[in-house]
């Protein structure tokens, strides 16, 4: 059997039947919004539209890569695919690298061209493979969802605890620079559960052509832990400690969104990482993201039917609302320049790294 393809089912299982989520928060609690007891505002005048990288969305709001690469991930594309095009967000795929190997199982990842035709959709493919990668594979990924993007996702903690995983991550950046000039399409530098610090946000933004980041920080999944199941399954109690060690390594997403912005001010920012509230959508947003993403909490209702996602994306998007209306912002662009008071972690983060609060809610936002 395909060892990539047999991860690929591995790692659903275990993100839907076990505890594989951060111990540490996304800090979004250290986040507070003015309310506004006299908005002046009907919830009906709020306006939700944006833009992503010049593609049109309903909502600021994208599932980012969560599957692909087993016959029994058909099913969970095809769903997300379905109720992204009926909402108007985005879609990513996960890594492509199973499709690429094995092409036979490259409809996983293809159904959800066919399903979300008109959606903003985001290719996949794993920093680690991109030196084996010619530009005729990542054209390849490309071409099978008809994707407007490609996400390069950066995993370095996954691939040093995963027992299969690679240890060498040198002239990477050099490789992601080359093919953001040569690639069509613009190319998205995604984390994957541990974030992003400003100066890595800097070196993308000084040395790459890459349009935009997906922080992917700390609050969400932690795929340490995913490979310390993988581990504890195969009885491998060595690998699995280790795993565990590094459960909740990481940047926080409140404060990995604040240095991402910092250090790729002309960038765009996708806010992930335990986004699980339309509240979450909004406090990222205000932060500096220009979008937030979901990812395990679209998983867990996709396998339960269109249905049950379709609802929980609309409540996204209603809480959203309720949060603009609730501070006094008809639109996503005033939301982005919205009062906020930052406390707690938060502030002493940013004090300690040196960010002044007040400099970047005025400058930076």
């Amino acid at each position: 059997m395909n060892t990539t393809r047999f991860r690929k089912i591995e790692h659903i299982d275990i993100c839907l039947n076990e505890d594989v989520e951060s111990k540490i928060s996304t800090w979004f609690t250290d986040v507070i919004f003015i309310h506004r007891a006299l908005p002046e505002l009907g919830l009906d005048e709020v306006n939700v539209q944006t833009s992503f990288l010049r593609k049109k969305l309903n909502a600021p709001i994208i599932i980012t890569g969560i599957t692909g690469g087993h016959p029994e991930t058909f099913e969970i594309n095809k769903t997300l695919a379905y109720v992204a095009e009926k909402l108007g967000i985005g879609i990513g795929v996960g890594s492509q690298r199973a499709a690429l190997e094995d092409p036979s199982v490259s409809y996983t990842y293809s159904v959800v061209k066919e399903y979300a035709p008109t959606a903003f959709k985001i290719a996949n493919i794993g920093f680690v493979q991109i030196k084996k990668y010619s530009i005729d594979d990542v054209v390849k990924a490309t071409e099978m969802i008809d994707a407007d993007a490609l996400a390069i996702h950066l995993n370095p903690l996954q691939e040093t605890v995963q027992m299969e995983g690679e240890k060498c991550f040198k002239n990477i950046l050099m490789k992601i620079g080359k093919l953001s000039k040569e690639l069509s399409i613009p190319i998205i530098v995604k984390e994957t559960g541990a974030g992003i610090c400003r100066e890595i946000a800097s070196l993308i933004a000084e040395h790459t052509e890459v349009k935009a980041i997906d922080v992917a920080g700390l609050g969400g999944t932690s795929w340490s832990a995913v490979e310390m199941y993988r581990a504890l399954r195969k009885g491998n109690n060595y690998t699995a400690e280790i795993a565990k060690t590094f459960w909740n390594w990481g940047i926080p997403t409140a404060v990995s969104i604040i240095e991402t912005r910092v250090g790729a001010p002309n960038l765009e920012i996708i806010g992930s990482g335990g986004i699980r509230t339309g509240l979450d959508v909004a406090k990222a947003i205000a932060l500096g993201a220009n979008v937030a993403g979901v990812a395990l909490p679209a998983l867990k209702e996709a396998v339960k039917g269109a249905e049950r996602l379709e609802q929980y994306v609309r409540k996204l998007i209603d809480e959203l609302k309720i949060a603009m209306l609730l501070t006094g912002n008809k639109t996503l662009k005033q939301l982005r320049k919205t009062d906020i008071v930052i406390t707690g972690k938060v502030r002493e983060w940013l004090e300690l790294r040196g960010i002044n609060i007040r400099e970047y809610l005025e400058k930076f936002r």
